[in-house]
């Protein structure tokens, strides 16, 4: 079920102050734990881990959903009542942004303050449903490089301690420790995709820019610049020109997106299917490091092969 909802707030950190009202957190905080959400897998750890095992965090879309088709429900909205802040992406999760008059006590916050933000390749994306937030049109997927989970970790730090000042101490301690093991997994990152003879990717879905600057990869082909848009003529040619001269064998897809589309031009081509997860959270125990490091060795594999 659809829900038709009006636009809401979206709230840079520094206006949490502003929004909340001061000491409405501390009254009955003894016997209320605090309870957030965020909208993907990977800012819901990010925000637990700042926010420590004292802090109720929920996931806003479930484990294996994509981002690019979903909508919220009446019983996803009622679940959501108790939260005071809710962490977003940005254009991939603005739908989000449409429950304000639902949750009047909620705070929206969008955690790419500080992240240099790549701008689409080609045209627009469509994340959004076709209506980009504030007319912003940039590539939403930045979570895909460690180094851009340790400036998400300080945005929620910062947000957490405005909402809840008599903790932040503790907060920035977590988010400091925090970084140093982001810091060690992106060098390791670097580590695990160092030195392969051919670090091209064909893509199914133009998600993983970000993931490609950081650890010295190459987009060198996408079938669709936005999920649902077929690929035109051109950029068909492109990807089967690419896969003839440059040895590439492998073509990478995702779990969240159907990708029957693309098998006519796999078995044309002869291409290996290798599935990357982006969002992550569907085994139990699972974490963003954890989720990051799969992605690197699965890559990894894929391409020395």
């Amino acid at each position: 079920m659809k829900m038709i909802m009006r636009a809401y707030r979206v709230f840079p950190v520094a206006m949490l102050l502003a929004v909340l009202l001061p000491g409405d957190l501390t009254a009955g905080a003894a016997d209320k734990p605090l309870v957030l959400a965020a909208t993907i897998f990977p800012a819901v750890d990010i925000v637990r881990r700042v926010a420590g095992p004292d802090v109720r965090v929920i996931q806003v879309l479930p484990a294996g959903a994509s981002p690019h088709t979903f909508d919220l429900t009446p019983a996803r909205i009622r679940e959501l009542q108790a939260v005071r802040v809710i962490f977003k992406i940005g254009g991939i999760d603005d739908w989000i942004d449409g429950v304000g008059e639902s949750l009047p006590r909620a705070a929206v916050v969008a955690l790419h303050k500080g992240i240099v933000r790549r701008p689409f390749h080609g045209h627009g994306h469509g994340h959004d449903h076709g209506s980009p937030q504030h007319g912003e049109d940039f590539d939403p997927h930045y979570w895909l490089n460690a180094e851009n989970g340790m400036i998400m970790a300080r945005n929620v730090a910062a947000a957490l301690a405005a909402l809840d000042p008599g903790r932040a101490a503790v907060y920035e301690e977590n988010r400091r420790g925090y970084s140093r093991e982001l810091a060690r997994l992106h060098d390791e990152l670097k580590t695990v995709l160092s030195g392969l003879k051919q670090n091209r990717m064909i893509v199914f879905h133009d998600a993983w820019r970000y993931f490609a600057a950081a650890y010295g990869l190459e987009i060198a082909a996408v079938f669709q610049a936005s999920p649902g848009q077929e690929p035109t003529p051109r950029s068909l040619q492109k990807i089967y020109e690419l896969a003839e001269t440059s040895g590439t064998r492998v073509i990478f897809s995702e779990p969240q997106l159907p990708a029957t589309s693309i098998e006519p031009l796999r078995r044309d081509l002869g291409l290996r299917l290798v599935v990357l997860d982006p969002l992550g959270g569907a085994a139990p125990g699972d974490s963003y490091a954890g989720m990051l490091r799969r992605i690197a060795r699965a890559v990894r594999l894929a391409l020395e092969r």
